[in-house]
């Protein structure tokens, strides 16, 4: 069963909020149902960052690593929803992840009520290849703190995923999605310095054996639920779920010995 929109789903937006100078131009928004962080058609990282954070919450969410709800939205345009340095959002379907209490950065690190997430959420952006997270070192970009997410779990927190508009292919670019790179691409993702001391090889392996778990129906369920208005081509498409299945068996392989032989060091 697909998780976009089925214990979450505003049928409209009541008014803006705030709006954000991220790549999306995301704007957190009021609905019926609460607040949401809104990602729509005419942001500057295209359509492919909308299927991006679809396909990559729905596979989120299979993994068992914790997400906030989220679900498509229709926007009518009868409420503006402007770009903080431009002109509206387009009308259509947008991506809406709904508000939830927390806060970004390592400091959650310390309180940690699922460390076992560690290990799962370094497999996942792996797997997804979200260099927004914590690209691997030949990259070269900082770690992003604001896409370390903590929720609150009475007095620990709890590690969330959420914020994956540059998973698969950071270019936002369709074509991107044939390269042959994405299927032999052995770096490791989302490996934060802080989380050396918490990678554990029953996790690692847990998480790996689940990755085998993956099978056609499920991804091809996922990929045919990206709205047809998100432009996304039928031969993108398979690419993509194949690009979704080859890496789930590749990084089943390599990633627990890199992981496992010496946490921390050598990546």
């Amino acid at each position: 069963m697909l998780y976009c929109g089925a214990n979450w789903q505003p049928n409209g937006v009541k008014r803006v909020i705030e709006t954000f100078q991220t790549s999306t131009r995301v704007a957190l928004v009021a609905t019926n149902v609460g607040n949401g962080f809104l990602k729509g058609m005419g942001n500057p990282a295209g359509n492919m960052s909308l299927a991006a954070e679809l396909v990559a919450g729905e596979l989120a969410h299979w993994f068992g690593l914790p997400i906030p709800p989220f679900a498509v939205i229709n926007l009518s345009g009868e409420i503006e929803i402007p770009m903080i340095d431009g002109g509206p959002l387009l009308a259509g379907p947008a991506f809406i992840s709904k508000e939830v209490d927390g806060f970004s950065g390592a400091a959650g690190i310390s309180k940690i009520s699922n460390p076992a997430d560690v290990s799962r959420l370094i497999v996942f952006d792996t797997w997804v290849r979200n260099a927004d997270r914590c690209a691997p070192e030949p990259f070269g970009y900082p770690p992003n703190y604001d896409n370390l997410f903590f929720t609150r779990s009475a007095s620990k927190f709890q590690l969330t995923a959420l914020d994956h508009s540059q998973a698969f292919v950071e270019s936002g670019v369709e074509d991107s999605l044939s390269d042959p790179y994405l299927l032999t691409d052995d770096e490791v993702y989302g490996y934060f310095p802080e989380f050396a001391d918490l990678v554990d090889s029953g996790a690692v392996m847990d998480a790996a054996g689940k990755l085998r778990q993956i099978v056609p129906a499920t991804v091809h369920e996922i990929i045919a639920s990206i709205p047809a208005a998100w432009a996304i081509s039928d031969s993108a498409r398979a690419s993509w779920a194949d690009v979704i299945l080859a890496r789930a068996r590749a990084v089943a392989d390599y990633l627990p010995p890199k992981l496992l032989v010496n946490p921390g060091l050598g990546l």
